[in-house]
């Protein structure tokens, strides 16, 4: 049996469920990290020693980091499907999930942490206005590719999509500045109308701190 250790809204679990989701795999995921702790227990250092989420064990073989683990279930549950069958479009695929761990993510989180997890009060607008042109500015290289393919590599949903994929949707639900973006809004509206991405990605995340702990332990 798959197991999956990382509370579902924590941002580098939702792109795992994700995966999980559309590749059908049973699993049980086990709420870890955040208001939930336990990444700092000695049997979870012991699969995972940096003490972050996500970490998943599939019939005994462990493995942490988000863009490996789903590499990983692509691969092994998804071949020729999520996971592209040629060489080169597995590398055009691994390319753009680095591209969004390099390139968007590093901004993207830190505009999400300095809008939903910080007090209102303690917002600082310069700072959230500076982080959201960065994003901005990264994704319009993906709007650019988009006008050529309805997914990111190519005419299929591949794990090319699901990094940024499951990042898209708290971006454009933030209340921020964006650029316009009409390819990326499109595959966006793709990205909706599939039940796995319903399921696992577009989850309420809240506005502010206590909102946000409040879904973390389903309280709201």
């Amino acid at each position: 049996m798959l197991e999956v250790y990382g509370r579902r809204n924590a941002s580098n679990v939702l792109p795992v469920m994700w995966a999980i989701g559309e590749l059908d795999l049973p699993h049980v995921r086990h709420d870890v990290g955040g208001s939930f702790g336990g990444v700092d227990t000695p049997a979870y250092l012991a699969m995972n020693p940096n003490g972050r989420i996500p970490t998943i064990r599939d019939n005994g073989f462990v493995l942490w980091e988000s863009n490996a683990i789903v590499r990983y279930l692509c691969g092994r549950y998804g071949a020729g499907s999520l996971s592209p069958e040629s060489g080169e479009k597995r590398a055009i695929a691994d390319q753009w999930m680095e591209w969004h761990k390099t390139t968007v993510y590093p901004a993207y989180i830190d505009l999400f942490w300095a809008i939903v997890r910080t007090e209102p009060a303690l917002r600082n607008p310069s700072t959230i206005a500076t982080l959201a042109r960065s994003v901005g500015e990264s994704l319009k290289i993906l709007d650019t590719h988009l006008a050529r393919c309805p997914y990111v590599a190519g005419d299929a949903l591949t794990m090319a999509d699901i990094p940024v994929g499951a990042a898209i949707h708290r971006y454009f639900h933030l209340e921020i500045e964006r650029p316009s973006l009409p390819n990326v809004q499109a595959w966006y509206q793709r990205l909706c109308n599939r039940p796995a991405y319903r399921e696992h990605v577009m989850i309420p995340f809240g506005s502010k701190p206590a909102e946000w702990y409040m879904l973390e332990r389903g309280i709201i």
